[in-house]
């Protein structure tokens, strides 16, 4: 039964894209906005100073935050020009934004929707000489819906312009249009792929970003360069997170083979990084004639979650629930004299499938050109020496591992080790889960059924403990599928939940008759982040269209008790509200109705009563 753990795991890792397109659209066919630019006069006379407009057209479903955002959290959108020589920038204006509320964050926020225009002057010295130029630029911007936010990105724009003398200045406004998609970008893991948009230009069809521009420079210079450059970059993939889970892998499978001479223990471990190259290169290329951007799933929830399941199985090994061991099966065809070698290359293969998914986000430079110049034979071999760039280090760290039984009570040295591994792997699950945890609304139900998924899996498939009888291993495999079946509908459930559509204001300080809205009763709801019975009004009562409909004739207020400040604590202190949550109600004459007070989750059906009574008192 422990075989099985290796195809069960490989089954896993080759779901991220499916349940990928199930349950989200396909990112990549999202278009955030259009940058276009444009001078006031595109030929001027050196001395002059000519306007600059940058106009971003965003797509309606989508908004980017303000130059100066409402939360200290929030990306800004930013606007830089490059310097030119003899010129100068003028100080740029930007636009008024909006104040807008989403399921993401619990107040409005400021943010640029629709059309956002920018505006800056470019003053020309006398001394800048007639010619051809060019104002360049770059947009700065965290592109948001109304569920979750995008990875930060950068376009770059061009707008050219003519330095000419005075009697030619003064030509009609010239325009150049760029459009920028999703691009994969992880800041959390200091992993970034940004798209440069160009200029259409009538010479070429073909246009590369910038990460696809230096790696075309790289092999304009040669092979044997391009060879050199690339396995360097290699070994810099592993100063990413997207290799910490192979570590405890390399560790534990050496560890535990038998006692080998050194240099059979160096060849083993040389089939083990030549799997790394091999998935790396070929998952690389795929995703490279297929114009995909791995990185980018990294921003769907349904992928985050898979990946962070993975992770803790993983840990779940360390602290001993299973092994990873190459299946008896397939050892067995493949003949028990290579097994050492052969099930070394295996379980390279299996590491390669964790890292490459994960990396493939900052290797989408080469990824492109590939696709683009179709250098497929050239572009394949240059992915494999950046796979054994990226697997050099394991190279001695599983010769290392293989000679761990040497040492001195080496038994209960591995055990440490791999416990260890097992707290730094819950770290790198938590890495991958928390940025995009913060973006659900309902995060309660997007950790519970994380937890269920992960549940259902340990339990029912990865304990192999000794002593289970037949029957009990199908009873725990039909609870397990039940536990995740149960953690899908969960995460599913909290990736769509919405908040309420009621028009909160958010109490910070004052006095009752100076939020109420004239003639209107007041409801009071005093709540915390860490309060379980606040979250369920939010998801149950406060969504009931009723208790909607009916809102629009209160002002309705909520007071945050998570950490009170002083104005807080003296408003919670006037209104008696100590337990959480506390609901008052207030007739239109600032007086509370007692008997209405509740202290505690209200079903939708008595929440309703009560405030149909306090309309009753005001009329």
């Amino acid at each position: 039964m422990r075989n099985k753990t290796f195809i069960l795991l490989f089954i896993l890792l080759m779901t991220f894209s499916l349940s990928q397109q199930v349950f989200s659209q396909d990112p990549f066919d999202v278009k955030i906005l259009t940058v276009s630019g444009k001078l006031s006069q595109t030929q001027v006379k050196p001395g002059a100073s000519v306007d600059i407009e940058v106009t971003a057209n965003i797509e309606h479903e989508f908004h980017i935050n303000a130059n100066k955002p409402s939360e200290e959290y929030l990306i800004p959108t930013v606007l830089k020009f490059e310097p030119i020589e003899n010129a100068t920038f003028g100080e740029i204006n930007y636009p008024k934004p909006k104040m807008a509320k989403f399921s993401f964050s619990e107040s409005a926020i400021a943010v640029y929707e629709g059309t956002a225009k920018f505006t800056a002057e470019l003053k020309l010295n006398s001394a800048l000489q007639t010619g051809k130029n060019v104002v360049k630029g770059t947009l700065s911007f965290q592109g948001c819906n109304d569920v979750n936010c995008f990875a930060p990105q950068d376009v770059s724009f061009e707008i050219p312009f003519e330095v000419v003398s005075a009697g030619e200045a003064g030509k009609q406004v010239l325009e150049t249009q760029s459009t920028i998609r999703d691009v994969a970008t992880e800041t959390g893991g200091d992993l970034e792929t940004k798209e440069i948009v160009k200029q259409e230009s009538p010479e070429t069809d073909v246009k590369f970003t910038a990460d696809e521009l230096r790696a075309k420079k790289i092999l304009e210079k040669g092979l044997p360069y391009a060879i050199l450059a690339f396995f360097l970059f290699g070994l810099a993939l592993n100063l990413t997170p997207c290799v910490y889970p192979v570590i405890p892998l390399t560790v534990g499978y050496f560890g535990g083979q038998s006692d080998k001479k050194k240099g059979a223990a160096f060849v083993m471990a040389l089939f083990y990084v030549v799997g790394i190259a091999i998935v790396f290169a070929g998952l690389g290329l795929i995703s490279g004639l297929a114009g995909k951007q791995w990185g980018f799933l990294f921003q769907n929830p349904w992928f985050v979650v898979v990946v962070t399941v993975i992770i803790l199985a993983m840990a779940a090994s360390m602290f001993g629930a299973f092994e990873i061991t190459v299946p008896a099966g397939l050892m067995s065809k493949l003949g028990k004299s290579r097994e050492g070698n052969i099930g070394a290359l295996i379980m390279g293969l299996t590491v390669g499938i964790v890292i490459a998914p994960c990396a493939a986000g900052i290797i989408i430079g080469l990824v492109g050109l590939v696709a683009k110049m179709g250098i497929v034979l050239k572009g394949t071999m240059l992915f494999f020496i950046m796979g054994l760039g990226l697997g050099m280090p394991y190279l001695f760290l599983a010769t290392f591992s293989g000679l761990l039984n040497k040492l001195p009570q080496s038994g209960m040295w591995m055990v440490w080790v791999r416990k260890l591994f097992g707290v730094l792997l819950i770290g790198v699950a938590l890495y991958f889960f928390l940025p995009q945890a913060k973006h659900i609304y309902d995060q309660q139900g997007f950790f519970f059924g994380l937890l269920a998924i992960f549940g259902g899996l340990l339990l029912g498939f990865l304990d192999h403990a000794p002593g289970y009888t037949k029957g009990f291993k199908i009873g725990r495999g039909i609870f397990g599928i039940l536990m995740i079946a149960l953690g899908i509908m969960l995460v599913h459930g909290a990736i769509n939940a919405k908040p309420s559509a009621i028009n909160w204001i958010h109490y910070e300080e004052g006095t009752v008759a100076e939020l109420q809205e004239e003639g209107k009763p007041v409801f009071l709801d005093f709540y915390a982040d860490w309060c379980a019975p606040c979250k369920e009004m939010d998801r149950k009562t406060f969504k009931e269209e009723r208790v909607v409909e009916l809102a629009k004739q209160f002002t309705m207020i909520k007071i945050d008790c998570t950490a009170p400040s002083e104005s807080v604590k003296n408003f919670m202190k006037k209104h008696e509200a100590s337990g959480m949550p506390t609901f008052i109600f207030i007739d239109k004459d600032e007086k509370e109705v007692n008997e209405l007070r509740e202290i505690g989750f209200v079903p939708a059906d008595k929440f309703l009563g009560k405030m149909q009574k306090l309309l009753e008192y005001t009329r």
